[in-house]
């Protein structure tokens, strides 16, 4: 009986060293921090209790080599392309802060075909929302070798110029458009912050790098937009130093006086509507996303001139202004609006 008393007696110790131990060991999680992969843009990720099956990852966008096989898998998974250029430009991005990737998306060729105006695109449980929430612009002087006028004669430096995109992406369907919205303060306008909401219309994409963009003139009246009325694929209004990009729809006064902000009267008769400043302001906005588990990358843009009226296509190439905020983007599953 003794011994069978001390039997149990050592089973039971055994028993609990045992338990003692493992409680004593965690099993390590993944470290990923929504907000780490937010922290180039000027808010931080609020929406992060909200995905469902997606799995994003935040190392992929600068592994090369996991992104390359990421890219290949989703191609396969989705019976896509694959853009081999695109690829290779985020494969080759070693920090996602805002310049690398403005200066990447600038290399990258947009990959997508718009559908018609009346398309409604299916936005449902494959659905991905990669929203970047109000992003503050800051002042760029220079970009793609060109320079921008340094004074605060078109957006006015003491209120925020704010931009926000939520890009919709279906990779089943191959589909991708987005909610864009702005809150602009002009300094020739008196009325000030200004709100403009649109939406950028579906497009198709059969490729992966998936790498979209769009351009729109935000008008004088609040709420309206229109047309950037120059061709298509330009991620700023200035060709050169002293150029406008190419415009088949208007002439070179015509741009100039779109997108001009002088408040000053024109000394003119009845060519006072040619020389009119209309105080339009160009937006460009570029996408990409690697794949169907990966961060976007975005940037927006905004810019417009100050020229005496009448001026020469010159000496308003000098006066814009360009605005710019470019970051990392969070993937979530599509809940309904």
């Amino acid at each position: 009986m003794k011994k069978n008393y001390f039997f149990i007696n050592t089973v039971i110790i055994i028993l609990l060293f045992k338990s003692y131990s493992f409680a004593g060991i965690s099993i390590p999680t993944p470290s990923t921090t929504l907000n780490q992969i937010a922290n180039s843009l000027s808010h931080s990720a609020t929406n992060n209790g909200n995905i469902k099956n997606i799995n994003v990852k935040t190392s992929s966008i600068i592994n090369s080599s996991d992104l390359k096989k990421d890219i290949k898998a989703d191609a396969e998974k989705f019976n896509l392309k694959i853009d081999s250029s695109a690829a290779e430009i985020l494969a080759n991005m070693t920090s996602t802060d805002s310049d690398s990737i403005s200066a990447a998306l600038s290399q990258m060729e947009s990959n997508i075909t718009e559908l018609a105006e009346d398309y409604v695109p299916t936005l449902d449980q494959d659905t991905i929302v990669y929203d970047t929430g109000w992003v503050t612009l800051t002042k760029k002087t220079t970009y793609d070798s060109k320079t921008y006028h340094t004074d605060n004669e078109v957006f006015d430096a003491t209120a925020a110029q704010q931009m926000r995109g939520k890009v919709y992406v279906n990779f089943k369907k191959g589909e991708v458009s987005a909610d864009m919205s702005a809150k602009i303060t002009l300094v020739h306008d008196g009325n000030g912050e200004k709100r403009y909401d649109w939406n950028t219309g579906a497009a198709t994409f059969n490729s992966v790098p998936v790498v979209a963009e769009e351009t729109r003139r935000l008008m004088t009246s609040e709420g309206e937009t229109a047309s950037d009325m120059f061709d298509t694929g330009h991620d700023t209004l200035l060709a050169s130093n002293s150029t406008l990009q190419a415009s088949t729809h208007k002439t070179r006064q015509q741009l100039i006086n779109i997108y001009n902000h002088d408040t000053t009267a024109p000394i003119c008769m009845a060519a006072c509507v040619e020389v009119a400043s209309e105080h339009g302001v160009f937006h460009y906005g570029k996408f990409t996303t690697a794949t169907s588990e990966s961060t976007g990358l975005g940037t927006l843009i905004l810019e417009g001139g100050h020229a005496i009226q009448g001026s020469t296509e010159a000496q308003f190439a000098v006066t814009v202004e360009r605005m710019e905020g470019s970051g990392e983007i969070i993937g979530t599953a599509y809940e309904g609006d």
